[in-house]
């Protein structure tokens, strides 16, 4: 029973660590210099734009291309 909890929670463990290893985008904030910007559908963030594409790091949902 002992093994099989220790098994489990390794298994939890690791199952975490790859997800987050593929969801870490690095986001850069746009400036007015930059031409093409993206933002989120929802405006969490209000004005805030990117110069990657990428996901809102409030909501998760696809930024769109300004």
């Amino acid at each position: 029973m002992r093994t099989l909890f220790i098994l489990f929670i390794l298994a939890t463990t690791a199952a975490c660590q790859n997800n987050s290893a593929t969801t870490n985008k690095v986001l850069t904030v746009a400036t007015a210099k930059d031409s093409i910007t993206y933002s989120c559908p929802m405006n969490c963030q209000g004005d805030t734009a990117y110069t990657t594409e990428g996901k809102c790091p409030v909501c998760e949902m696809e930024l769109v291309k300004n």
